[in-house]
């Protein structure tokens, strides 16, 4: 039985009247200023909708119109308004945020509760908490065509806070230079974030970077900004050796909060508080009431919920060798490209540290290699696995004895520049990190930097820490197969597409993102450089491309230049011919604000597709909304008194919530790491009303097969590879910035068929 995570509204009223003036979007700030609190204001396409909230109101814009509340317009009226209201159900709280309306739990903090059994508490330990986030928003629903409806959906995920002054972190010896300052008391319209942190002077916080060049601020005035990050840096200092077990109990209680079970209960318990407070009222005499659990069912003649056929994963052109699983499919056949991949004898330089050289050797002959007979089912080696005649190794040793840690950066540069002095002919690398160097700043980090220096000359890079090749040989013959599956796909090759039945002359799958090339979060005036993945209809991956850097204002216009670009290159490279059908799918992932990705995408492919009949989709494919779902017949995966996936959907289940929107999971309950773990979310695909096709059923089953395509693992990904590649592209390129002489030029050249970036 599938549900969402909320419930249905009742709505009692069957219209209102309201005001209705076309307003350009520059101008709605200004007009609902200027229209005060008399008014109610909800503006939608170009149009602002205003109803009074009291019989004598002051102004009013526009004429009147008659909203039919069960119509799409006049649910998205009450849709703002119930998301307005919400303040006042809960006015017990402060709210954290108004859009989704968001407020922390009071009572309840996972610090404290995974400290329970903690003894000798560090009595700063207090000051860091991480506290239940519950975002609540009104959504217009549509699980049948035509039958419109309204939902509350309820989110939880937490927040982190750290109440402690810079004072006390600062006495506790915990590095806080460089973290960032957010206000204590935020005065309304004033901004939360302050700068980043330098030194104290006085009572004043010194700051590195500001707003508006503020270079310092009382201390009193602000705290350390909660994050990942800043709890490890400073529990780690204040626990020592016991922080690994305390973070594990702390992921414990994550998992009792917003694991299945835990999601489950506080659903029922504000599906309780919510019933107790209906009817809310609303403005305009309209009411609604918070009714059950919405229930995902079929109905005769109409499927709400589909369950889509399972991929499989094509090892030849001719569709013959196919497989349910990827790397029994990659020893049974060998990769997709075997026959015409180009390098059987790749050069490999081996960059390690001195210290390991020795074990890395051992270990890395056995990742070329394979463990021997006994071990020959689970990992065959690189060389049989991928039908390669050899892979010499080429080892340089790295000099960290007596390094400083703000050197080895440094070493790692001096090393591999003198190396590819003598001999720059290799057809990728191995760079081995120790475990303490592996979390260096980017800038110095022996990680970035090297991968700055060999990409530079060509050369694709695969990481690994010291530790991860000398762990047991069960783990590492797991950890060897998405090792050898990314090695191989970096140097141009093709582990596997997926069985794809063709029903046009040419299918083209376009990933669209962007990467915002800042060097802090005061910069006013960002860069940005347009990301793109081309891929054939069966996954095989054609090119990337990155645009030029360019101003925000500018991206548009960088962004069709660069889209015009690609489209030919593919164009004249799978030689299109007048009269031809062809496919183009385009998925973004997030969009920028305020421009018209899909605009700018259509006109280009009409400017280049002119000689061809061109089917075009374009869908946004995002994990950033409001819709979870459950799986109440679930009951999850045991191993070793551990439960996994309780109440998570199966694999590959898609549901209609909207005539052009989609969810379908991609994580099952197999595929649940840890028990400790939230409930996986849906990808939500929307089909733009520019799309000339639209089969949301066969694009559906597109996205969630583009999901087995991430050649960095052997297991299926949480998204598809045309979002997950322009978002590794974007950090890479976001931290390579960081490190001196880097230049992104060779992506585009030497780089532009690797997949560099896995």
């Amino acid at each position: 039985m599938l549900q969402l995570n909320g419930f249905s509204i009742e709505i009692v009223g069957g219209s209102l009247t309201v005001l209705k003036s076309r307003i350009a979007p520059t101008d709605v700030k200004e007009t609902r200023r200027s229209l005060g609190d008399d008014w109610f204001t909800m503006y939608h396409e170009g149009h602002l909708y205003s109803l009074a909230k009291n019989p004598n109101p002051s102004g009013g814009l526009g004429e009147t119109e008659l909203l039919v509340l069960s119509d799409h317009l006049g649910l998205r009226f009450v849709k703002a308004m119930l998301n307005q209201a919400m303040r006042g159900v809960f006015d017990a709280y402060d709210p954290v945020r108004d859009r989704p309306f968001t407020f922390l739990a009071r009572n309840v903090d996972l610090v404290a509760l995974a400290a329970e059994n903690l003894e000798s508490k560090p009595s700063l330990l207090s000051k860091f908490e991480i506290r239940p986030k519950y975002e609540l928003e009104a959504k217009v629903v549509e699980f049948r065509p035509g039958e419109l409806e309204l939902m509350l959906a309820l989110n939880l995920t937490t927040r982190w806070i750290c109440n402690a002054s810079v004072g006390e972190l600062i006495e506790e010896n915990i590095p806080v230079r460089g973290m960032h300052l957010i206000r204590r008391n935020r005065e309304p319209g004033q901004r939360s974030l302050v700068g980043t942190f330098d030194r104290m002077e006085g009572d004043n916080a010194l700051l590195q970077d500001a707003y508006d060049g503020q270079d310092k601020i009382a201390a009193s005035q602000v705290r350390i900004e909660g994050s990942k990050e800043v709890f490890a840096t400073s529990l780690r200092r204040l626990l020592g050796n016991r922080y690994t077990s305390f973070m594990h109990s702390v992921d414990n209680e994550y998992g009792k909060l917003c694991g299945g079970l835990g999601f489950d209960g506080e659903l029922r318990k504000m599906q309780g508080f919510l019933a107790k407070k209906s009817p809310i009222q609303l403005h305009g005499g309209v009411e609604v009431s918070v009714g059950q659990r919405v229930q995902l069912t079929n109905q005769p003649g109409y499927k709400t919920t589909v369950e889509l056929p399972q991929s499989k994963y094509c090892f030849d052109r001719s569709r013959t060798k196919l497989h349910p699983y990827a790397w029994d499919g990659l020893a049974r056949f060998g990769p997709f490209d075997r026959g015409s991949f180009p390098t059987r004898s790749p050069r490999i330089l081996l960059v390690t540290p001195d210290s390991a050289s020795g074990k890395v050797s051992q270990a890395l002959k056995k990742f070329r290699d394979g463990f021997g007979s006994s071990q020959s089912s689970m990992y065959d080696g690189f060389l049989d696995t991928f039908h390669l005649s050899s892979a010499p190794f080429f080892p340089l040793s790295v000099k960290l004895d007596g390094v400083q840690r703000s050197d080895v950066g440094k070493a790692y540069r001096k090393a591999i520049e003198d190396k590819l002095a003598r001999d720059d002919d290799f057809d990728a690398a191995f760079n081995i990190l120790l475990d303490e160097h592996a979390n260096l700043p980017d800038s110095h980090n022996p990680y970035l930097v090297a991968k700055s220096i060999l990409l530079s000359h060509g050369i694709p890079v695969q990481e690994a820490r010291v530790s991860t090749l000398t762990a047991n040989e069960y783990s590492l013959q797991h950890t060897f197969r998405n090792v050898a599956t990314a090695l191989y796909a970096k140097m141009g090759g093709v582990p596997w597409t997926v069985d794809h039945g063709e029903t046009v002359d040419d299918e083209l799958v376009v990933g669209i993102g962007n990467a915002e090339l800042s060097g802090s979060r005061f910069e006013k005036r960002q860069r940005h450089i347009g990301i793109t993945t081309v891929f054939r209809g069966d996954g095989n991956y054609l090119l990337s491309n990155l645009s030029k850097e360019c101003r925000y204002e500018d991206y548009p216009d960088v962004l069709r230049e660069s889209t015009i670009a690609v489209l030919r290159e593919v164009k004249q490279r799978n030689n299109w011919l007048p009269g031809q059908t062809v496919r183009i799918v385009f998925h973004a992932f997030k969009p920028l604000k305020n421009v018209e990705i899909a605009d700018i995408i259509a006109s280009s492919v009409k400017e280049v597709g002119s000689e061809q009949t061109i089917e075009f989709a374009f869908l946004n494919v995002s994990l950033a909304h409001s819709f979870t779902l459950l799986d109440m017949a679930q009951r999850g995966i045991t191993k070793k008194n551990q439960t996994k996936g309780i109440y998570v959907p199966r694999r590959g289940m898609t549901v209609q919530v909207g005539r052009y929107t989609r969810l379908v999971t991609s994580i099952g309950p197999h595929m649940v790491k840890r028990a400790n773990l939230a409930l996986p979310r849906p990808l939500l695909i929307h089909l733009h009303k520019q799309s000339t096709y639209r089969d949301l059923s066969y694009l559906s089953e597109q996205v969630l097969n583009f999901t087995t395509l991430s050649w960095r693992s052997t297991l299926p990904s949480e998204k598809p590879v045309t979002i997950l590649y322009s978002s590794l592209i974007a950090d890479l390129l976001g931290r390579l910035k960081s490190v001196d002489d880097w230049s992104p030029a060779v992506l585009n050249t030497k780089l532009r068929n690797s997949k560099w970036f896995l």
